[in-house]
């Protein structure tokens, strides 16, 4: 009778404790055992646009529905800017970029394109005059939120004192030192195709000037097991150079956030363009990003998609597989392309968060030379898909 009543008094402590730590957390996730083969259905281009950031969500129509930035190819007109050209080519995504829409009856593709969903109106008064860039799509309840980033002029922004900053690059900047991060909000895909979606005045988020400056871009927003939204974005330290990221959250997908802290703050983890969800099975957060550090500490590659995680959503460490994919792409038909660049990781998941696909932005060559004098480099950029085991 004791031994019962130890027995169970045993089991009734060591449940309880699993429930009120983490003791069932397992950062057993890894990529390299689950990325397959691609061919030509699982990769998106167009002819006339670069193609790039894509994020991909079942819709209530049971189709799935990519979210994605592109732009045209070419020079652009000087109509509005005597320095226009800075734009000219791929470097256009920094004015001339527009959220588009493609559709697939299948996860992994082919997709197809159908619309322009967002796009700049130029209007002076308006925060997202121009770009449209960094889409992510979710849902959160009964809503679909398009997150993005756009960006307005500052012609007064204040370039520090470089004497090796050209002045194509200081002009530059007085756009891209404007971007902030907006939030659509719409009952159905198709309410967000016809345009039937809330959309603040004002952004879901930019830079305070106390802890974060000049921008803020790369957003990426999951529910956490405390049912709170976590957004992670990049924005620039005070009186430092080099970009980081933050943690902010809410009680609500579209807020108002109030910044946690930093993360990813050791330089050995430096990366951008994360992509962020909770794995309710293993109990962590995780982040596919691309690894923006010449080190080589984190993954064996500068520019590779790396894997994080973390339990609390603040502080972050390399998962314990934490290479997601090389450089390249390994095709159905047994070759090896190499990437120029593989960016902009978009982890589809199931209701448990686990790891369905993954999307990425690609180019074999760089996208950013010779697409002027060559036309053959304008189709040098696109989306895939890595259908995942």
């Amino acid at each position: 009778m004791k031994f019962k009543l130890y027995l169970s008094c045993f089991l009734f402590v060591f449940v309880s404790s699993c429930f009120s730590t983490n003791c069932h957390a397992q950062d057993n996730l890894d990529f390299q055992k689950l990325i397959k083969e691609v061919d030509s259905s699982n990769i998106f281009y167009s002819n006339e646009h670069y193609t790039w950031c894509s994020s991909v969500i079942k819709g209530e129509d049971g189709k799935y529905h990519m979210f994605y930035s592109r732009w045209s190819h070419g020079k652009r007109t000087l109509d509005d800017d005597s320095m226009n050209y800075i734009f000219n080519g791929f470097k256009g995504w920094c004015k001339y970029s527009e959220i588009a829409h493609a559709v697939s009856d299948h996860l992994t593709g082919p997709y197809h394109h159908t619309s322009t969903v967002l796009k700049g109106d130029g209007n002076p008064a308006h925060w997202d005059r121009f770009t449209m860039h960094n889409p992510q799509i979710r849902k959160f309840g009964a809503y679909y939120y398009l997150y993005y980033i756009s960006n307005s002029y500052d012609p007064s922004f204040k370039v520090k004192d470089d004497s090796r900053m050209t002045a194509d690059w200081k002009h530059w900047l007085k756009y891209n030192c404007t971007q902030a991060i907006g939030v659509v909000k719409a009952k159905s895909i198709k309410d967000l195709l016809n345009g039937n979606y809330e959309k603040p005045e004002q952004p879901l988020m930019k830079p305070d000037n106390v802890n974060t400056f000049e921008v803020t871009t790369n957003p990426t927003v999951t529910q956490g097991p405390d049912k709170r939204f976590y957004m992670m974005y990049k924005s620039r330290k005070p009186n430092v150079g080099n970009m980081t990221f933050y943690m902010a959250v809410s009680n609500k997908p579209d807020g108002p956030y109030t910044l946690l802290g930093e993360v990813f703050t050791s330089a050995e983890m430096a990366c951008e363009d994360p992509c962020m969800w909770y794995d309710k099975t293993r109990k962590q957060f995780y982040v596919a990003a691309k690894y923006y550090s010449h080190s080589k500490k984190l993954v064996p590659q500068f520019g590779a998609l790396a894997l994080l995680t973390s339990d609390d959503g603040l502080n972050w460490k390399p998962a314990a597989h934490p290479l997601i994919s090389l450089k390249e792409l390994k095709m159905k038909n047994g070759n090896k392309v190499e990437l120029a660049h593989l960016e902009r990781p978009f982890v589809v998941t199931d209701n448990k968060g686990k790891p369905i696909a993954l999307f990425a932005a690609a180019s074999i060559n760089e996208p950013t030379q010779g697409d002027l004098e060559h036309p053959a480099f304008n189709n040098n950029s696109f989306n895939v898909c890595f259908p995942l085991k």
